[in-house]
């Protein structure tokens, strides 16, 4: 049974319900982690029996999900069985009446986006207890109203260009969003109040800036700035979760602005008329790389980095490395076009 995304705040909020499983997918990380802790914590109340496995385990010996999922907890009354890294995969291992288990033990499933063909996700809308969950990325209109709410119980004042800036900039992810509006809020200081200057001055120390400079770095090719900068993140512990959304957004965009530019609007006009708006200081970069970028190589591009996102959440994965790997090899595709030429 799918849950309507309007109501799905409400339900997590309020969660009671006698269900036996819980699939949550989307691409928003943190917003699947929001979403099943705030779950899992209304299940267990003040316990925190919690069982978590690894898809690969899983595959390799089925019958331990079946025997965990019907076992009592010894630490509480009630226990959630969570696995992270689900996928179309254990669709036949939980057909065989898996989700009919007992109310004492929940199961959790955290899966990547999933297509309306998968077969795990057509399980779950058509079991009449189980429930599904999607979560897309918020909308402009969803992060203006977290600025709004996450502002207004600290009682932060914000001129409105000031908050679409900041809304701008946020998107990627939950967990990154509440993360940055959270600095921005002590950015305010005593005062409790933000201008337009605040939040240009506030985003030009963010680590969105330096990932836009990384960006920059790697789509005009140059490799050594883009590592020292790469690293630079690294170092200061900015999670590679937030960089590699930040660059799947950022071709997303890219490859919109391209598509149109081939038409009848010249790259100016496009880059000016674009929404969510261009920050001003970026858009002879955006320019250069329209220019220097085709829709193929873009793509390519995407690909390249949505496999390592995919890759950096596997079992006992280095995203960090995964993500060094990936942006030079993202650098590398534009050296092969120069040397194709």
């Amino acid at each position: 049974m799918k849950i309507p995304n309007y109501k799905i705040d409400n339900f997590c909020s309020n969660f009671n319900d006698p269900t036996p499983a819980i699939l949550i997918y989307g691409q928003d990380y943190g917003l699947k982690e929001e979403r099943s802790n705030l779950i899992i914590k209304n299940y267990l109340n003040i316990s925190n029996s919690v069982i978590d496995f690894n898809l690969k385990s899983i595959i390799a010996n089925p019958e331990i999900l079946e025997i965990e999922l019907n076992s009592m907890s010894l630490l509480s009354s009630k226990k959630v069985v969570r696995i992270r890294d689900a996928n179309d995969k254990l669709t036949s291992i939980i057909e065989n009446s898996i989700l009919e288990n007992n109310n004492e033990c929940l199961l959790v499933l955290l899966c990547d986006n999933l297509s309306p063909r998968s077969k795990l996700r057509l399980h779950f809308e058509r079991h009449k207890n189980a429930i599904i969950l999607p979560c897309y990325s918020d909308d402009n209109k969803s992060i203006l109203s977290i600025i709004d709410e996450m502002f207004d119980k600290e009682n932060i004042k914000i001129d409105s260009n000031a908050k679409k800036l900041l809304a701008n900039y946020l998107g990627i992810d939950r967990l990154v969003t509440k993360t940055e509006i959270e600095k921005a809020i002590l950015y305010s200081g005593k005062e409790k109040k933000l201008s337009l200057e605040d939040v240009s001055s506030f985003l030009s120390d963010q680590a969105s800036i330096n990932i836009d400079l990384l960006y920059d770095f790697i789509l005009i090719g140059d490799l050594k700035k883009a590592y020292k900068t790469l690293i630079k993140l690294q170092n200061e512990g900015v999670p590679a979760i937030q960089i590699l959304r930040s660059f799947i957004r950022q071709l997303q965009n890219l490859y919109l602005i391209k598509e149109n530019s081939l038409g009848k609007n010249n790259i100016d006009f496009v880059i000016e008329s674009f929404k969510p708006p261009i920050y001003f200081k970026r858009k002879a970069n955006i320019k250069l790389h329209a220019k220097a970028w085709s829709l193929n190589m873009i793509k390519k591009a995407l690909n390249l980095i949505e496999s390592a996102e995919i890759n950096s959440k596997s079992f006992k994965s280095n995203p960090n490395d995964i993500t060094r790997h990936a942006i030079l090899n993202l650098g590398m595709l534009l050296e092969q076009k120069k040397i194709n030429f």
